[in-house]
């Protein structure tokens, strides 16, 4: 029986979603696809408004073939609840999923899966097919060369994502609390940008990306004459990738933001008054069965539940006065010193005889 009959892909349903929001059952589908040996199809793109198809290659009536697929062959969904037949590994999970399911036996069949459950570990293993997927976009290489060349190589890049076209916001700041696709508050962009020029004085720079206009960011361009992506058309992708490659993260409450957070090795802050305060701790995903049921709050690996004044994590929470951790500028500087090309023997540096 020919393999073609054999299918994982993501679920789409009405006009497709934002691409942070695609992107998590597609790299659940391709975890599925690698651990089963089947054929792996991509979102509807076609489908979607914000026209992705065009960024990755897809037919432009891929819905068409979707909605065809899943009704002519027997369709097997792939749920949270199926991940969490296993320790909370996705390849793991898919095996139970398959011997349940009997799907060596079976002729025909494609797996779907949809939704936005799980959190972002569940996906680790697709981490970096999904960050070599989206550097092999179309227009990602191009746009990322210009965004390059508008930065200084030696200064800290802190990547700021601001939301505000299609978000709400509110007067109330009780409002951000467990709640996504809500607007943040530019007064804590700007108050963030003050203080880490007081932290790093003249080494830092700022790339904002956004779906707003100048006249909107004008009070944080006041402060730090950031670089913006606004004039670069088709940035979808490369925007992300370019949040993801800076030294600093500064997330909007969005999918896209933890998208970026995730692809990257540089540490992101995050809205502290969008946080829960759940046994001690802050937490984005607290609230939900999955985090509850891994026991996040008193994980084996933590030691305490106070952090000390001069430690944070990769994510640390900022709260609207733009309050750092203290030694944040004294670790983005020397983060930024291993990267530094003229000390790297391979990028014709050289090395200090000690």
């Amino acid at each position: 029986m020919s393999s073609t009959l054999k299918l994982c892909m993501p679920h789409v349903s009405g006009r497709g979603a934002g691409l942070g929001n695609e992107l998590i059952p597609w790299a659940r589908s391709v975890v599925a696809g690698a651990t089963l040996g089947v054929k792996v199809l991509p979102p509807a793109f076609g489908f979607n408004h914000r026209k992705y198809w065009r960024h990755f290659g897809t037919p432009r009536y891929d819905w068409l073939a979707h909605r065809a697929i899943e009704a002519l062959l027997p369709r097997i969904d792939f749920t949270e609840a199926d991940f969490y037949e296993s320790e909370g590994n996705l390849t793991e999970s898919i095996k139970i999923f398959s011997a349940k399911h009997r799907l060596d036996e079976r002729e025909a069949w494609v797996i779907t899966t949809q939704g936005m459950w799980g959190g972002y570990r569940h996906l680790i293993e697709a981490r970096e097919h999904i960050k070599s997927t989206l550097y092999l976009s179309k227009f990602a290489f191009k746009n990322l060369l210009k965004i390059n060349s508008r930065l200084n190589p030696d200064y800290i890049t802190v990547g700021m994502h601001i939301r505000l076209g299609d978000f709400t916001s509110s007067s109330n700041i009780e409002d951000y609390k467990g709640k996504f696709n809500k607007s943040l508050p530019l007064q804590w962009y700007i108050n963030i940008a003050k203080s880490l020029q007081a932290q790093l004085n003249d080494k830092v720079q700022f790339l904002i990306v956004t779906d707003g206009n100048l006249d909107q960011l004008k009070p944080l361009l006041d402060v730090c004459n950031a670089v913006t992506t606004i004039d670069i058309p088709d940035s979808d992708v490369s925007d992300m990738l370019a949040l993801a490659n800076s030294d600093l993260i500064v997330c909007s409450v969005s999918s896209y933001s933890a998208w970026a957070a995730f692809l990257s090795e540089s540490p992101y802050l995050w809205f502290e008054p969008n946080l829960q305060k759940i046994n001690g701790y802050y937490s984005i995903w607290g609230h939900e069965k999955g985090q509850k049921k891994e026991n996040s709050f008193t994980n084996r690996n933590v030691k305490s539940s106070k952090l000390s004044n001069e430690a944070y994590s990769k994510g640390a929470p900022v709260p609207l006065n733009g309050i750092l951790p203290i030694n944040l500028g004294e670790q983005l500087l020397k983060s930024k010193m291993k990267k530094c090309m003229r000390q790297d023997l391979v990028n014709y540096g050289v090395v200090h005889i000690k």
